[in-house]
């Protein structure tokens, strides 16, 4: 059985990347101000200190994982489940960095 690698199409792979440079640019922006924003719906959070870098680094760990889906199309290697599994394991990191800094955020303002 011969390999047919991953095609993603050119839009798909755009917006990853974009999305990419998106969040690593906001957020080492507002890590080094030292006042990362995420906004909500009434109103946002600001981030300073520790959970300012525990959302820097889960922004880190989701752009490595939007990046895996564009690596992935241009390796044409048989080795799509370990791209796969890197963007899963890279996408619950991040989701576990985003709620304990805002857990850590939390907890400071309730024990300030």
């Amino acid at each position: 059985m011969q390999h047919t690698p991953n095609h993603i199409s050119l839009g798909e792979r755009v917006f990853h990347v974009l999305l990419s440079l998106f969040l690593i640019g906001y957020g080492s922006l507002g890590f080094l101000a030292d006042d990362l924003y995420l906004p909500g719906k009434r109103r946002g959070v600001h981030l300073h200190g520790a959970p300012a870098l525990l959302m820097l680094i889960a922004m880190l760990l989701a752009s490595a994982a939007l990046l895996s889906v564009v690596v992935d199309h241009y390796d044409r290697r048989d080795n799509e489940r370990y791209y796969r599994f890197f963007a899963r394991v890279g996408e619950g990191a991040a989701w576990t960095f985003f709620a304990l800094a805002l857990l850590l955020d939390l907890y400071q303002h309730v024990t300030r």
